[in-house]
């Protein structure tokens, strides 16, 4: 049974997260509610949670306030924002976890659902750095990524990521020499932040960046060959937008 802290300055909010959670999810309880930083951090090292739902704006700091006063981190962490587009595209950069308010009932039960798969603390502590850093950064296109898989946390350069696959709810990042990163996201999680960097998207499943193509081979369907030799495949429904952007 995992615990739940709910940290937000909204009651009426706390109480529609909390009914989610009862209605929809299971092996969770949520032990304590807090509508501040100061009741926050009280709550979570009574408790020691393992999953923190935090606000961002409170009367008496941010939610990143919080997380600078704690003396480790040791939960997952899910923020709940109200945030504009820039903030929530920092949080995608960052792989950190968000709801969005108004939330939404199969967002809420996605986002338990991977704290619960890996509740992994270290990789918190990275994220939130490089989040605080994308924040206080001028609204200008990121050059890295964070990816995170079970084991690892890994800070890429968007430019060196060769091309994307996904397969189910899952999506592997692949680079030179063959190296692969996978992660327990869906392709279209990326596809925003990807295509700020020109790459394209020639499958449902694949999405490439046209700075490593080597050709187009027209022959027995269509295919993009990578100049490590990597062969990608062109939908029926994709080869017209493909061609008109390579062409």
């Amino acid at each position: 049974m995992h615990k739940i802290v709910l940290i937000d300055d909204e009651k009426k909010i706390q109480n529609t997260l909390k009914g989610i959670i009862e209605s929809f999810v299971e092996d969770v309880e949520i032990v304590a509610l807090a509508n501040n930083v100061a009741e926050g951090i009280k709550q979570i090292n009574e408790w020691q949670p393992d999953i923190v739902f935090l606000d961002i704006d409170m009367p008496d700091g941010t939610g990143f306030d919080l997380l600078k006063k704690l003396s480790q981190i040791n939960f997952s962490l899910i923020f709940c924002t109200a945030f504009d587009q820039y903030a929530v595209e920092a949080f995608k950069y960052n792989a950190i976890d968000y709801i969005l308010k108004p939330f939404d009932v199969e967002d809420v039960i996605k986002a338990i659902d991977k704290a619960q798969n890996s509740l992994k603390i270290r990789e918190q502590k990275v994220s939130i750095e490089q989040l605080l850093a994308q924040l206080k950064a001028p609204a200008t296109k990121r050059e890295t990524i964070v990816l995170k898989t079970m084991s690892d946390i890994f800070i890429v350069k968007i430019k060196e990521i060769y091309n994307c696959q996904s397969d189910g709810g899952y999506t592997t990042f692949m680079f030179e020499d063959n190296k692969k990163i996978t992660v327990s996201n869906s392709l279209k999680d990326y596809e925003d932040i990807l295509f700020q960097h020109h790459f394209i998207k020639t499958h449902q499943s694949h999405i490439i960046n046209p700075d490593y193509i080597e050709r187009i081979n027209k022959r027995d369907g269509a295919w993009i060959i990578l100049n490590n030799g990597r062969e990608i495949p062109i939908s029926g429904r994709k080869k017209e937008s493909v061609y008109s952007l390579l062409l």
